[in-house]
């Protein structure tokens, strides 16, 4: 019989702890993808986000430590529109605002000349008119949970507002937020006269020596950061911190995968002792003895893995089926993540395998065979 013959013989012989070692690499394997995904999928819908609305430049206060927590004159949107090769900048103020089914949603406010109202893509209803106040335009997946419709009205920070239309933005962030004019979200937030930031359009976006030329002329003052819209969130110090939290746990539940096959095969070598030792009286080699515990660590890690790989598509879906998670991150990982943490897992399996097999190797042979 070959190695891999003897190895799921051996496994098959204790099926209960063998399908539980891989269950519990499954469960390992699909922790990681999904919480990994987590991770990655933060900058990616937010990126989304920025993208959908047809900015080229984001700026924001220099030093901030959040995007929420920026906040910068109006009037500064005037000096960056005259810089030479900007053609249009619209300020906008963000904020997590509490409805009044004590949660909370995305609200973003909009200056009267913003070309972002022109983009809105509507679902249903209408746009807003020149000079109107106290509206609100309501993403369809915040429409959906909170029961808004046309003509209704929706309750941020204790303001009523009325509902004059239903947007189909395709980014999750875009869909669950609430767009309402600039002047006000700033008299709901206590924030006169400031956004949260600017965001560009420029004549040549694609012209990298005109792009820092610009950059440069509006961090001139040594008051403001300009970047793109992944560079901001990536120095945004919240979502670092989502990230570094997601992904640590997402790779302690890897290793604990690995801990599992480990201590599997450590408790299959102490039960084998007398048949470890019968293998090397008739003359198996260290090697080969090594290479059949090895195997069979291989092949749990391998179908915890495939497995794992379905566990966490679905771990990742029923994240983004919570309503606070779902609201503003879409988790979908990527083939690459999938199948590079299959392989890591199955790595992490081989070398978890590899002490037990040490420890087998090192028995004396007719002191194992004494052994009832």
């Amino acid at each position: 019989m070959n190695h891999l013959g003897v190895a799921t013989r051996n496994l098959a012989r204790r099926p209960v702890r063998s399908l539980l070692t891989a269950l519990g690499v499954a469960f390992a394997v699909g922790s990681f993808i999904a919480l990994y995904g987590l991770s990655n999928s933060v900058y990616d819908n937010a990126q989304e986000s920025l993208d959908e609305r047809g900015s080229h430049l984001a700026v924001s206060r220099r030093g901030r430590a959040e995007l929420f927590g920026g906040s910068i004159g109006e009037s500064i949107g005037a000096k960056i529109a005259s810089i030479p090769g900007v053609r249009r900048v619209t300020g906008e103020l963000i904020a997590l605002a509490a409805t009044d089914r004590n949660n909370h949603v995305l609200a973003a406010g909009w200056p009267e000349t913003s070309y972002f109202w022109i983009n809105v893509p509507l679902r249903a209803g209408r746009q807003r008119a020149p000079g109107e106040r106290k509206v609100a335009m309501v993403g369809d997946g915040v429409a959906e949970s909170l029961g808004a419709e046309v003509g209704g009205t929706i309750t941020l920070m204790g303001e009523r507002l009325q509902v004059i239309g239903i947007t189909r933005y395709n980014s999750v962030i875009n869909r669950n937020s609430v767009v309402l004019p600039l002047a006000d979200l700033q008299e709901i937030m206590f924030r006169p006269g400031v956004v949260t930031l600017f965001h560009v359009q420029l004549d040549k976006p694609n012209d990298p020596a005109e792009v820092d030329r610009i950059r440069g002329a509006i961090e001139a003052d040594g008051t403001l950061s300009v970047s793109t819209a992944e560079t901001m969130l990536r120095n945004d110090r919240l979502l670092g911190l989502l990230r570094a939290v997601s992904s640590a746990m997402a790779w302690v539940a890897l290793l604990m995968g690995m801990l599992m096959v480990l201590n599997t095969l450590l408790m299959a070598v102490i039960e084998r002792t007398r048949e470890i030792g019968i293998m090397s009286a008739i003359g198996w080699s260290p090697s080969r003895i090594m290479g059949v515990l090895i195997i069979e660590g291989l092949v749990l890690s391998a179908a915890g893995s495939a497995i794992g790989a379905l566990f966490g598509i679905l771990g990742s879906q029923l994240l983004s089926s919570v309503p606070a998670i779902g609201r503003y991150v879409a988790i979908r990982p990527t083939f690459g993540l999938i199948a590079a943490t299959a392989v890591a897992a199955v790595a992490l399996g081989i070398i978890g395998a590899f002490y037990p097999a040490w420890l087998a190797t090192r028995q004396d042979p007719a002191a194992a065979l004494e052994r009832p």
